[in-house]
């Protein structure tokens, strides 16, 4: 039976280097297809700033504009939001205390990020917390790991970087195998492992949330087959070759499973969609080609 670490190192290595097939002739990379759109979104191109004689090349950004207006075409606002009802007064009285909340929780910040992400990338994936008040944020793409076909049945992982300082004060963690942990750092990377910044005292922590085997709650071996809603927060060092020290700051059972994924345009069997810089992933090669030449 496979841990929960075993489980993180095989979903990210499978999410930087697993292929998808969706049909005969239909095959693709979902973290390819993110690293891609991010990438033309900062008008970078894939291989490199200069040409094999050292001369920058120019990229004429068109899928920047396509974006934008796809972003003000489905874009909803906080107005746009309003409760019905049989009766006019009560759904009035609703609607005006919907938008007191929305304003107090920023709400309109949440659906800015929601939107410009579907317009980015054609899907988006929500955060939902019900603490004291409700907690809305968007998943970066870049930092989050999921299954490319099936989306709601397996386990959804967050990459997090702390520093020292907000590990200490993250409430619940083992504060012991925070102490521990302290002793190994990181610099901030990207999915394929490029450091973000010089920054060394960042470390590296996974969130997981998913139906996964009850052992990984109480280490019995005879719940290996029984499936609970739960969350781990993990870290691991890599010590040699298939050999690492693993720290559990938190792990415990959650009632519901916080992420929900919404897309502009579904695609059965496809949990990433692509938005409008994946629409123009040819265009805009051609359009730089053409401009070199």
């Amino acid at each position: 039976m496979q841990t929960v670490y075993e489980l993180v190192r095989d979903a990210e290595k499978s999410d930087l280097n697993g292929v998808t097939t969706f049909s005969k002739y239909v095959s693709m990379s979902q973290r390819e297809n993110i690293e891609k759109t991010e990438a033309y979104l900062n008008s970078k191109h894939l291989s490199g700033d200069t040409d094999y004689m050292g001369r920058e090349k120019p990229f004429f950004n068109i899928v920047l504009a396509a974006r934008n207006i796809w972003f003000r075409a489905t874009d909803i606002d906080r107005k746009n939001i309003i409760f019905r009802h049989r009766n006019p007064l009560l759904a009035l009285i609703a609607s005006v205390k919907l938008q007191e909340w929305m304003k107090e929780q920023r709400f309109g910040v949440f659906l800015n990020d929601w939107g410009i992400t579907l317009a980015s990338h054609g899907s988006s994936v929500c955060k939902f917390i019900q603490g004291k008040e409700l907690s809305a944020q968007v998943m970066d793409w870049n930092n989050f790991i999921c299954d490319p076909i099936d989306f709601d049945n397996n386990a959804k992982i967050e990459k997090l970087y702390y520093t020292p300082a907000q590990l200490r004060r993250q409430k619940g963690y083992d504060k012991e195998m925070v102490k521990k942990l302290l002793e190994s750092r990181t610099t901030r990377k990207t999915a394929d492992g490029q450091h973000k910044d010089q920054k060394d005292d960042y470390i590296l922590v996974y969130e997981v949330h998913g139906e996964l085997p009850l052992s990984y709650l109480s280490d019995e071996d005879k719940d290996d087959d029984t499936y609970v809603q739960q969350m781990h927060v993990l870290s691991f060092q890599e010590k040699s070759e298939k050999e690492f020290e693993e720290f559990s700051l938190y792990r415990g059972r959650e009632a519901n499973d916080p992420y929900m994924i919404t897309h502009l345009l579904k695609k059965d069997g496809q949990t990433y969609t692509g938005g409008a810089v994946m629409n123009l992933f040819e265009a805009q090669w051609m359009v730089n080609h053409s401009q070199k030449q």
